[in-house]
């Protein structure tokens, strides 16, 4: 008897919550929004979209998926999908316009919410956001500086200095050519002169960077790290003043 009430009262809760109008389910989706509910919003514009796919609402509730996916959830695949949902769907609403603009500078959105969430102390985040870059845009003009930028909060953040040595690395393999790849050589040589104390590999990537890039803006400072590799600050004529 007990279980059968149980079930009468679940079947019930299911016709209640399917029987809801487009506008109560954008509104729960709303209230569940504030309340930091976010999988039961998700669940509420998924139904309306899919109960009401000819309501005015459907377009904004299948937009607003994909803003929840990529800002609440930070899970950049299923938002990029909504997006796709709802441009291919929805193509001449106001909602359909935007997700398609959207998707054409998804680099450049990546890259900047990559670096808000860096800001934000969000780091496996941002770390998440910039593989996904250079994995799914890598001849993008945006996706050398996404490289690099890994390097940067392994180095930063992580104090990681192998994988970050790796990560620059990619910079100058893959990327040759771009604004990123000399400072990426220039990082390596910093982290073996000045991080791990390896001034032999030190010497062969500033000596790579010399020939590579003679006139470039930081070639002085490599010759200044190259004349002082493997002396302390107090055997450094123009830091000696710091220790005394």
């Amino acid at each position: 008897m007990k279980t059968k009430l149980i079930l009468s009262i679940i079947g019930l809760l299911f016709i209640t919550g399917c029987s809801k109008s487009a506008d109560e389910l954008f509104e729960l989706s709303n209230d569940n929004l504030k309340n930091n509910e976010i999988d039961q919003a998700i669940i509420d514009l998924e139904t309306l979209v899919s109960k009401y796919p000819q309501d005015s609402l459907a377009a904004h509730a299948q937009y607003k998926l994909a803003s929840i996916q990529l800002n609440w959830k930070n899970n950049l695949a299923n938002g990029y999908a909504a997006l796709q949902t709802t441009a291919n769907n929805f193509g001449e609403s106001i909602q359909g316009i935007q997700a398609q603009k959207e998707i054409d500078q998804f680099p450049e959105y990546i890259l900047n919410k990559a670096e808000s969430l860096r800001k934000r102390k969000m780091v496996k985040e941002a770390v998440d956001h910039l593989m996904y870059l250079t994995e799914k845009y890598s001849q993008h003009e945006l996706t050398p500086k996404g490289q690099y930028m890994l390097g940067d909060l392994y180095m930063n953040e992580f104090r990681d200095f192998t994988t970050a040595v790796q990560e620059y690395r990619k910079v100058i393999e893959n990327f040759a050519g771009s604004s990123q790849e000399a400072h990426a050589l220039f990082m390596i040589g910093y982290i073996y002169a000045n991080v791990v104390n390896d001034p032999k590999s030190a010497q062969i990537e500033y000596n790579e960077f010399l020939k590579k890039f003679p006139t470039h803006e930081l070639a002085p400072s490599v010759k200044f790290e190259i004349e002082f590799l493997g002396k302390g600050i107090e055997e450094i004529p123009a830091l000696k003043h710091i220790t005394s």
